[in-house]
């Protein structure tokens, strides 16, 4: 059997150092030649790539008029669901993040700067361009809830203009959507106008019949008057009735004062009741026993015509406010660091990857000039040269 050698950590490290002294010149060569390799592979191969970068806020979501209007909309009956055209401040951030994010973007930023002469692309599929493009543009949501965007191409100037044209383009991109929400509402809003419109014409006709076939005007005004006519009427048959009671008492019944009170008294209780019984509706005084059935009606009427009318003014306010929308284009997208031609390099490092290369050569000419210590001392009887013999034995059979 081998006896082995025992050997502290220091002589160990002695050791692997003075084999490398031994053949320093295959240990420079190793070292020196790919590390020259690899400077001129990073000096005048490897080209630099530039990044230029933007800080920009979502838009907020919602105009003036449109947060109004969707507020207003969710408590007015049967509006509740144009509110959602209107959006919401996450689902605006959603929106252009969509549009950061989307092909056709991308595409127009390609065809704008003429990427695929720019990249020297062969390929056959578009797809595999805009792969290309899109690792080279980042998008992110920091920690301040804002857009940050980064691009980067070994021209400067070009990855500078490529995120001018995305954030000017993203903005187009989301004007034109609002401006199509605006028009899709203002459009409801029409059709809503129409209807609520026809909607007052058929009540004002209903309130109109109904006030002339019951000569019901103001229901309160006409009932206090009636009940003030009736007061009177009231009176007027309290006081005939004592001084009947009088004449009676005094000069009895035969007498023509007596018949004379009596046919008032009939005529009073005439009065009473046809004015009850609703024969006086024509002078304004009510049917008291109709009263509570047709005031309710009435005010029934009143009250729809009357929502149907303050319907009608507000969508027609709004209308007109989304038409200024559908026309108005204003920036949505406040860049708060524009992109500016930085000429520093973000990428390759070539002191990172030739110190890399360094250590990496050198680590392999180590492990060789070690190597070529322990063959050149290897005893053949040892059992590490059998092996070595069998696998020599076995290419040269194969």
């Amino acid at each position: 059997m081998e006896q082995k050698e025992n050997i502290s950590l220091l002589e160990l490290v002695l050791r692997v150092f003075n084999n490398c002294l031994a053949h320093w010149k295959i240990f420079g060569l190793i070292v020196f030649l790919p590390t020259l390799a690899m400077f001129c592979v990073v000096m005048w191969v490897m080209k630099p790539v530039f990044a230029a970068e933007a800080i920009v806020t979502p838009p907020s979501g919602k105009s003036s008029i449109g947060s109004s209007l969707g507020k207003m909309l969710e408590n007015v009956s049967g509006l509740s669901s144009v509110s959602s055209l209107l959006g919401s401040e996450d689902q605006a951030t959603n929106i252009v993040w969509t549009f950061f994010n989307s092909w056709q973007l991308h595409q127009k930023a390609i065809d704008k700067f003429n990427i695929r002469d720019h990249y020297e692309f062969d390929g056959k599929y578009q797809a595999d361009l805009l792969k290309i493009f899109r690792k080279n543009l980042t998008l992110e949501y920091n920690d301040e809830n804002m857009f940050y965007l980064r691009f980067e191409d070994e021209d400067y100037k070009l990855a500078a203009q490529i995120l001018q044209f995305i954030l000017a383009q993203a903005d187009s991109m989301y004007n034109a959507y609002n401006t199509n929400q605006a028009r899709q509402s203002r459009e409801y809003m029409d059709e809503r106008l129409l209807e609520v419109r026809n909607n007052i014409d058929s009540l004002e006709k209903v309130f109109t019949e109904f006030q002339s076939k019951n000569n019901l005007y103001d229901p309160e005004i006409q009932l206090e008057s009636t009940v003030k006519y009736l007061g009177t009427l009231q009176s007027e048959r309290d006081a005939l009735v004592q001084e009947i009671s009088y004449e009676k008492m005094q000069r009895g019944e035969d007498t023509k004062r007596y018949e004379e009170l009596n046919r008032r008294l009939q005529s009073l209780d005439a009065s009473i009741a046809a004015a009850i019984n609703g024969k006086r509706n024509k002078m304004g005084v009510l049917a008291l026993n109709k009263t509570p059935e047709l005031t309710a009606e009435y005010l029934k009427l009143e009250g729809e015509l009357k929502i149907q009318q303050t319907i009608y003014k507000f969508l027609r306010q709004q209308s007109e406010q989304l038409r200024l929308d559908e026309v108005n284009k204003p920036t949505n997208l406040v860049v708060l660091q524009p992109p500016w031609e930085n000429d520093k390099k973000v990428r390759p490092g070539r002191s990172v990857i030739l110190v890399f290369t360094v250590m990496l050569s050198a680590l392999f000419a180590m492990l060789f000039c070690n190597f070529i210590e322990y063959w050149k001392n290897l005893k053949p009887e040892s059992l590490a040269a059998k092996e070595i013999r069998k696998v020599r034995m076995f290419f040269k059979r194969n």
